[in-house]
């Protein structure tokens, strides 16, 4: 079905990518208009945007060959609004709502699905005022295409590279088909995020998870119309699940610490739920004695007396009354045989086994990162290995198998 896509490039050393984006689109039947802000145009001419479209990018707010509606035009013409590469100015700028430019202008004035692919340096990501800005566009509505890491152009390693154009474009075809509703008779529990055990008064031991795909997994729930009930592992850098503003009220969310807390939360939910999913990484091991006050420093050698903690998921299972499982195995090694087992184990319905980086390492997939990819097992059915994408699109692709 041909569409009209309106994409917005700002002043990002990135632009020059979006040219593949354009083309891909074009290729498969849909409308393009390009906007390119000033900034924009110090790093991709309007020229080969407008080869690939076939249309006149957009730049001007004022001029003697823009209609006093033009912005009005565009905003009404698009089925879906891309601002890709965003810069982190130019999300504060939506974020505020200005209209100073005509992208601005245009943000404001449509009512079309917008997508955003935010291209940076890892320390300008990660600023509070950044995220703070992408939370607020996330609760009008808007969708962010999650930045992947790497080199960045400054030389550095980090989160912050744009997309890849076949994510963006994924991102876009998805945009443009309307919202599924067929979880909306579905309440689901999501356990999500790292667990942690205090050692003393200020330390404590905990894991790498941040909750990513937890939050995709609920995300993706609650955009299909299900009610979610959300256990949470806090600790710094944990994401949370940001649903779109016609349904924030059909997530239930409760922050917890330990995995004891955990269970306990968890247990609570499970007989108003009609399937359980267990991304969280909860710590198999807790401090026996935490000391109530500060340890102090010592020149001798030390050691922690750790005793098994509570198994969330077996804790879960035993008290099911009927409800499906799909549980998540974060493996270092034997990926397939350690998954299979936990299965087996475990008797879940299915499970998720994916790798992550042993010590000095780093990986595409597993704590930490925006995407992932690994082996859906079944219990019923054969496994389904599933390739390294963001971790929205294995949300989508996992939901898609499961149910």
């Amino acid at each position: 079905m041909t569409s009209n896509v309106l994409i917005a490039v700002t002043g990002s050393i990135s632009a020059y990518k979006i040219a593949d984006v354009v083309s891909a689109l074009t290729k498969q039947g849909h409308q393009v208009q390009c906007i390119l802000t000033a900034s924009a145009q110090q790093f991709i001419t309007p020229l080969v945007l407008e080869t690939l479209s076939g249309r006149p990018v957009k730049s001007d707010l004022f001029g003697a060959d823009v209609s006093g509606t033009e912005h009005i035009d565009l905003a009404r013409w698009a089925d879906v609004f891309v601002v890709a590469p965003a810069t982190a100015n130019v999300l504060a700028k939506l974020a505020l709502g200005l209209a100073d430019d005509l992208l601005g202008t245009v943000a404001l004035a449509t009512r079309a699905p917008m997508l955003i692919a935010p291209a940076m340096n890892t320390v300008m990501w990660e600023h509070p005022a950044t995220q703070g800005n992408l939370r607020t566009l996330l609760q009008r509505g808007a969708t962010v295409i999650e930045p992947a890491a790497g080199t960045l152009a400054c030389g550095e390693v980090g989160i912050g590279k744009l997309a890849t154009a076949p994510d963006i474009v994924s991102a876009i075809e998805a945009a443009l088909v309307p919202p599924a509703s067929d979880l909306a008779d579905l309440t689901v529990l999501i356990t999500a995020g790292p667990t942690t055990s205090p050692i003393d008064a200020v330390r404590y031991v905990t894991n790498h998870s941040t909750g990513r795909m937890g939050a995709a997994m609920a995300e993706e729930a609650l955009r299909r119309g299900a009610h979610v009930r959300y256990v949470l592992g806090v600790d710094k850098g944990v994401v949370r699940p940001v649903p779109s503003r016609d349904s924030a009220d059909r997530l239930t969310l409760m922050e917890v610490h330990t995995a004891e807390e955990m269970a306990e939360a968890a247990l609570r939910f499970l007989p108003s739920v009609d399937g359980v999913i267990a991304t969280a990484a909860v710590l198999d091991y807790r401090v026996a004695t935490p000391s109530a006050g500060k340890l102090k420093r010592a020149s001798a050698a030390t050691s922690l007396d750790m005793v098994p903690s509570i198994d969330v998921l077996g804790a879960l299972k035993a008290a099911a009354t009927g409800q499906w499982f799909l549980g998540f195995a974060a493996e270092t090694d034997n990926v397939e045989a350690n998954g299979r087992n936990k299965l087996d184990s475990k008797k879940l319905d299915f499970l998720f086994a994916n790798p992550v980086a042993c010590t000095g390492e780093s990986t595409t997939t597993g704590f930490a990162v925006t995407t992932n990819g690994g082996i859906l097992f079944r219990a019923k059915g054969e496994p389904l290995p599933l390739p390294v994408m963001s971790k929205t699109e294995l949300a989508r692709r996992l939901w898609d198998s499961i149910l």
